[in-house]
């Protein structure tokens, strides 16, 4: 949706209208949930922060001053709101130690029992569930900075915006995270650095065992997702940081589940917030 076009029905929805409102935040909710699946990198979680998130931008409206687009003023809530959760389990429990640990151990396992057809979801469900890992494991503060950059696009001046610091301060936590990203998925993952051993195929084993990874209820490959837009086009420092980011644009681009509409639509028909009130 055009620029212009979601400011219109944030002015629609201040003013009290309802259809607005809940356009506004359809049109949001596949964005939010994008971002904290990539800030949370666990379903459940992304969906419980994006109707929470969603709900206090909707309920905030009348904040909105028109100072930048309503897109990065909903981002700085979303931004905001991610960084002050409680962790969960699977950040508190996540590192980069961890990580390499898994990844040794699939590298010294025997070869498995899956035909190709099975083996090729089961490997893409560890792809994705293991660099999911890898941004979880970077502090809260340069992981937001890198997945505004590299998944959602923001220029360097906008991002600081949406967090609220100075360009400075930005560049220095892109810096870091790109550092930290690149020496350790370019020391230890085969689809960034081939010259590494370690394949999807070889991790399938290691994480059923630890229970990352469950063939039966598969977290991010029966996932709804939506079309993934192309890449925007721009010179690359290296080609491992490039590598390292065409691998997170593999991923699939998640939709929020109808779920997260469902809370909000009954919070507008309440009646229970003044700004829906008729």
């Amino acid at each position: 949706m055009a620029k212009n076009r979601l400011d219109d029905l944030a002015r629609q929805a201040v003013a009290g209208d309802k259809r607005a409102v809940e356009a506004l935040a359809g049109e949001l909710k596949d964005d939010i949930y994008g971002l904290a699946m990539r800030m949370l990198s666990y379903p459940a979680d992304a969906e419980d922060a994006t109707q929470d998130i969603l709900i206090k931008i909707i309920t905030h409206l009348s904040q909105f001053r028109g100072e930048s687009s309503f897109r990065t003023w909903a981002w700085s809530i979303a931004t905001r709101h991610l960084m002050s959760m409680r962790k969960g389990a699977r950040e508190s429990f996540v590192n980069f130690d961890l990580i390499e640990q898994m990844i040794r151990a699939g590298d010294n396992a025997g070869p498995d029992t899956y035909d190709d057809a099975e083996a090729a979801i089961l490997a893409e469900e560890v792809k994705i569930g293991c660099t999911g890992a890898m941004l979880v494991a970077l502090d809260r503060d340069q992981r937001i900075a890198w997945v505004l950059s590299e998944v959602v696009g923001l220029e360097g001046a906008e991002a600081a915006r949406v967090l609220s610091i100075s360009p400075a301060t930005y560049r220095k936590r892109l810096e870091r995270a790109r550092k930290r990203l690149t020496e350790f998925i370019g020391s230890v993952c085969g689809l960034v650095n081939p010259k590494e051993s370690c394949r999807c195929r070889r991790q399938i084993g290691v994480n059923i065992k630890m229970g990352t990874v469950n063939p039966a209820n598969l977290l991010y490959m029966t996932h709804p997702t939506r079309k993934i837009p192309p890449p925007r086009q721009r010179l690359r420092e290296t080609l491992e940081l490039e590598n390292i980011i065409d691998v997170y644009k593999s991923h699939p681009d998640f939709a929020a589940p109808d779920r997260v509409m469902h809370g909000l639509r009954q919070l507008i028909s309440s009646g229970k917030h003044r700004m829906f009130n008729d």
